[in-house]
């Protein structure tokens, strides 16, 4: 307990401790409270996370061909702590989580029946079909990558090149300056703590659904609070196990092993399903993506008074900010060794490769199957939920007892590996003493925001379902946003003090907070040759 950041940990933890408590004495209250909230959010603040959003894009594009680009984040001989291949595996399965197995299959087929009125679009059309896959293409590929890419570099360069503490005030210091050292870092590093633990609750929550209706799938177990509680223990529990063995062993090891079930899960699914269709509708829906990008990033609905961007874009794009202030401690803790444009390359283009792929297989698979087969894919959906859509994509395949049952344990180990490496994160902002040298915190933290992140996601899967998933990420967004903003313009100061001598970078921490030159000497690193 002496090593604890109080400031940061107690005021979370006991605000997270007051909403399960009002959850469990006034549940209607609470949801009507928060959806209150909710609707406030969509109808206030919708075009400020996709002004955003769109925003961290250009950064991003800009950090790729300036000069920053080529400092090598950790400094002049700095060894990286993964190899290139498992650090994509790790940076991709921490950032995914639940998202692509939850969405991918049921999310077009509403859009198809269900696209946006004021649009004009008619539903079940040729028209809804592009809409439904570019809209994924939206979700789940360029733009919410970047959202991490930025608040990741910010603090990777924070904490190795410029050696300060473990900290998301840390990655504020180049526009807050000394403030962000004291309490003010402990404050935001709090208000952080509580959004990603919402963030990664509704997450967890999309996974006790779909979990629970692999089970009554294939095992015939009626979904329930009960059965939702056990796969909320195994879940964590195993995590936390995982969370004993280090970054070397654990988080690895469960990253790798679920990356290459996602590559050969998608293969499989492309050779034995409709391989032209998924292919035809794929190109033809990235040209939808690519053609309509700003229209599509920055949708409110205000023009139609429609509340389907808030309820959809809106919504996505919030869980990416709440995730982000966390998750972007770990991405950046293991870029060690790496340049930034490596950073990026991983980071960014390589999931939203990706991404285009596994959604054009997932998506393109569930639309050619509703519709060559009487809608069975809606009728899934309107009868059992988001969930089970999936389990009857499966039935449709070759295999699919062994499908679902493989499917299953993915979506195990991804949240896993996820759990591991926010937890890790979350340990250390909790921590004093925590920097570049000294990563690792205590386990005891670990497991005590790991049982709150699932209970608090088995309150959301027993009582509020679907809707409560999206509440909770729009709410825990709006913190992540600023913070994630406040990032970019970090990083673009960072990027204004790149000095460059021959092959060498320098990173000028004196002319980021009024400290004189002799005070902190600078920090290099190598550039890397075109």
């Amino acid at each position: 307990m002496k090593h604890l950041r109080p400031i940061t940990f107690w005021p979370a933890f006991v605000c997270l401790v007051l909403t399960v408590i009002y959850t469990i004495i006034d549940e209607k209250n609470f949801i009507a409270a928060t959806s209150a909230l909710n609707s406030m959010i969509i109808t206030n603040l919708s075009w400020l996370f996709n002004l955003s959003a769109v925003f961290l894009v250009f950064v991003v594009a800009y950090a790729f061909f300036a000069p920053i680009s080529k400092v090598r984040i950790g400094g002049e001989g700095s060894t990286p702590l993964l190899t290139p291949f498992k650090w994509f595996a790790v940076s991709l399965t921490t950032v995914i989580a639940m998202g692509i197995l939850f969405w991918s299959v049921a999310e077009p087929i509403l859009h198809y029946y269900q696209p946006p009125e004021y649009l004009g679009i008619t539903p079940e059309s040729a028209q809804a079909m592009r809409f439904s896959m570019s809209t994924i293409f939206v979700h789940w590929t360029i733009t919410p990558y970047c959202i991490y890419t930025v608040a990741a570099l910010a603090f990777a360069l924070s904490l190795h090149n410029l050696k300060l503490k473990f900290s998301i005030g840390s990655m504020l210091r180049p526009i807050l300056g000394r403030w962000a050292d004291g309490v003010g870092g402990q404050v935001i590093d709090g208000l952080a703590l509580f959004s990603v633990v919402l963030g990664m609750s509704a997450t967890l929550t999309s996974g006790l659904l779909v979990i629970g209706d692999g089970f009554q799938s294939i095992f015939g177990i009626e979904k329930s609070a009960t059965v939702y509680a056990l796969i909320a223990v195994v879940i964590i529990g195993s995590a936390i196990v995982s969370a004993t063995t280090g970054l070397q062993n654990g988080i690895q090891n469960l990253a790798r092993l679920n990356t290459w079930i996602y590559l050969i899960g998608a293969l499989f699914i492309f050779i034995v399903g409709p391989s032209v269709f998924i292919l035809s509708l794929g190109v033809e829906s990235l040209g939808v993506y690519v053609s309509d990008f700003f229209a599509r990033n920055l949708v409110t609905g205000a023009s139609g008074n429609s509340q389907w961007p808030g309820w959809w874009t809106v919504a996505f794009f919030a869980s990416w900010f709440a995730w982000a202030p966390l998750s972007c401690l770990f991405l950046g803790k293991i870029a060690r060794g790496y340049t930034v444009r490596q950073f990026i390359i991983v980071n960014t283009l390589l999931p939203s490769l990706f991404g285009f792929v596994w959604f054009s297989i997932f998506s393109g698979s569930s639309l050619f199957f509703d519709t060559t087969q009487g809608g069975i894919m809606y009728d899934a959906y309107k009868a059992n939920g988001f969930a089970s859509v999936i389990y009857v994509l499966f039935d449709q395949l070759p295999g699919s007892t062994i499908l679902s049952a493989i499917f299953i344990f993915t979506c195990f180990i991804t949240f896993i590996t996820a759990v591991d490496s926010n937890t890790d994160a979350i340990g250390s902002l909790c921590t004093k003493g925590i920097d570049a040298e000294n990563i690792q915190s205590p386990l005891w933290i670990k497991a005590c925001w790991g049982g709150a992140i699932a209970f608090v996601a088995w309150i959301s899967a027993s009582f509020i379902g679907v809707d409560g998933v999206k509440m909770l990420f729009n709410l825990s967004g709006v913190p992540g946003m600023l913070i994630v903003v406040g990032s970019a313009f970090a990083f673009i100061k960072l990027a204004n003090r790149v000095v460059i001598t021959g092959n060498i970078v320098e990173l000028r921490p004196d002319a980021l907070d009024g400290r004189k030159s002799e005070d902190v000497a600078p920090q290099t690193a190598t550039v890397i040759a075109n």
